[in-house]
């Protein structure tokens, strides 16, 4: 196995460990806050989160654009003190721009709770050296204790606030809370013995910027990719609506989207060590490809079959709008998982290519999830027109990563052929054993199902993998 593989693999899974754990302690703490909280108290921080998560980005990209440069103590002193001055002018921003958030909301509720979040901006400029360290080291393993003991943190207090009576602002303050801790812990277990200076170099700036710029361009971009529906829901459904679209998220994110997601984080500094030979990168995206899909598509199927009992299990009767919605995310998470492209467009030095991409998917998607937000007014239906765009989507922008890396169509679909298959059988066994138990045995139907398919997907990777 290669370099690229190899560092792939190790990184990915401590990644992965080290998100999930901090996701896992997360998926707790909400399935514990929706037992406590009203929904309209999830909506009402949903407001918050979804405006606030699409400024909440390493300075202005300078985290990434350090992983990109080589080493060099005068860029590393003025990044840190440019992050910084981004995170207070992004919070500065917030608290100007609140009350045009209540109005597109069309709830004044909005106002505070984003004024108070939007604290997170300088405690997230802090982090940025830190964590640039830990990622151009590849030491994803210490990943681990920052994005843990932050969880932790701030599941222990949500759900204390909310225990008191704090409603939303227990949500608020619970993730001021994990991100100053998270914050801390970086700083404590960081790999570099570094201390920053006030001495700032001008002339380190500008690059910074330039290739951060790009960097900031394809975060907001793929933040507002991933929120859009949550605007469009919060602004035309309602607090509620927004709340239970928010709840049917959790799982398909926790299980499907994480993946995707520390690839992507892994990919970039792996690659920015082959950024002169191009043949390796596009090898290397094939391997990474059928690796994320034999996780991610399984995983897919597998929810969408057992959605209803596993919302109702978890959640209670009391979302139970959310069956149908977590249904079709799962699917859309797992189309969304093929197409983990742009580590390799800003490692071989072409992040524009990936701002492009972002804008084209944005000029498609929003007039289409507008229309099926204020023509039906359903959450079932916009989940769903997830699923056909991103489908054609993911065809799309599979087109484009072969011409860049020099893969074929063929070779893409040759990768994922094997999760195909397994999540094809797949299917057929968990569909059986889910029509085979009562439905009004929730429990049991849904341990049978999920043992079925593990087993039965098991064997069949066992038998042509």
């Amino acid at each position: 196995m290669n370099f690229l593989a190899k560092e792939t693999i190790k990184g990915t899974v401590w990644a992965y460990l080290s998100r999930y754990s901090g996701k896992l302690l997360n998926f707790i703490t909400i399935t514990i806050l929706a037992r406590l909280l009203l929904q309209d108290d999830f909506g009402v921080a949903g407001y918050a989160l979804v405006v606030v998560g699409f400024f909440e980005i390493t300075g202005l990209g300078i985290g990434p654009a350090l992983i990109y440069y080589d080493k060099n103590p005068n860029r590393t002193n003025t990044a840190f003190w440019l992050a910084l001055v981004v995170g207070f002018v992004l919070y500065g921003l917030a608290w100007v721009s609140a009350p045009l958030v209540g109005i597109f909301f069309q709830d004044i509720r909005a106002v505070p709770v984003t004024r108070v979040l939007a604290l997170t901006f300088p405690l997230i400029g802090l982090s940025a050296v830190p964590q640039a360290f830990l990622r151009k080291n590849l030491s994803f393993n210490k990943n681990f204790v920052p994005n843990f003991v932050g969880s932790m943190a701030k599941g222990i207090s949500g759900v204390l606030l909310a225990m008191y009576g704090y409603g939303a602002w227990s949500i608020i303050f619970s993730q001021l809370i994990g991100t100053a801790v998270n914050t801390i812990m970086y700083w404590v277990i960081s790999p570099e013995k570094w201390w920053p200076s006030f001495r700032i170099d001008f002339s380190f700036v500008k690059p910074l910027l330039g290739y951060g710029s790009h960097i900031m361009a394809i975060e907001l971009l793929g933040v507002l990719l991933i929120n859009v529906d949550y605007l469009i829901v919060g602004r035309y459904l309602g607090a509620t609506a927004l709340a239970v679209y928010t709840i049917a998220f959790r799982l398909p994110e926790l299980l499907i989207m994480n993946v995707s997601s520390m690839v992507g984080k892994v990919l970039f500094p792996v690659y920015s060590k082959l950024k002169d030979d191009p043949a390796a990168i596009g090898r290397g995206f094939l391997v990474t490809t059928r690796y994320v899909t034999l996780l991610t598509l399984p995983m897919a199927v597998g929810m969408a079959l057992v959605a209803r009992p596993l919302v109702l299990v978890i959640f209670t009767e009391k979302w139970a709008d959310a069956i149908p919605v977590v249904a079709a995310i799962a699917i859309y998470s797992a189309i969304r998982s093929i197409y983990a492209d742009g580590g390799a467009f800003k490692a071989i030095g072409r992040p524009n290519l990936v701002t492009k991409l972002h804008s084209v998917t944005l000029l498609l998607l929003v007039p289409v999830l507008w229309w099926v937000t204020v023509r039906f007014g359903s959450l079932k239906y916009i989940a769903w027109t997830q699923v056909v765009m991103v489908s054609l989507i993911a065809v799309f922008r599979l087109i484009v990563t072969g011409r860049v890396l020099h893969v074929s169509m063929g070779e893409i679909y040759e990768t994922i052929q094997p999760a195909l298959i397994g999540s094809g059988v797949m299917f057929v066994a968990v569909w059986m054993v889910m029509r085979l138990v009562p439905a009004e045995m929730l429990v049991w139907q849904l341990t049978t199902a999920v043992s079925a398919g593990i087993l039965v997907y098991g064997t069949v990777m066992w038998w042509f993998q």
